[in-house]
């Protein structure tokens, strides 16, 4: 098992972003998905009453590539 880094990004649709520039290990690549989420809900609980219809975490690997996108309003409907 090779052990990743993964960068989650959250990018808003006018411009606004939270960028991180550290990153996490992900062990098991099939869980981004769920680290995308807890990244989301994070954000979400940190900043309650903003509109996150068009807020992002766009994942990227080690090399900047991109390996997913997940919409935040995805998180709060549960999908």
């Amino acid at each position: 098992m090779t052990v990743q880094r993964y960068h989650f990004h959250c990018v808003g649709g006018g411009g606004d972003a939270v960028f991180d520039l550290t990153g996490r290990w992900v062990p098991r690549p099939r869980t981004l998905g769920q680290q995308a989420d807890r990244t989301a809900q994070a954000l979400m609980n940190a900043t309650p009453g903003m509109d996150w219809t068009d807020w992002l975490v766009d994942v990227h690997d080690a090399r900047g590539r991109r390996v997913l996108v997940r919409a935040f309003v995805d998180v709060l409907c549960g999908r």
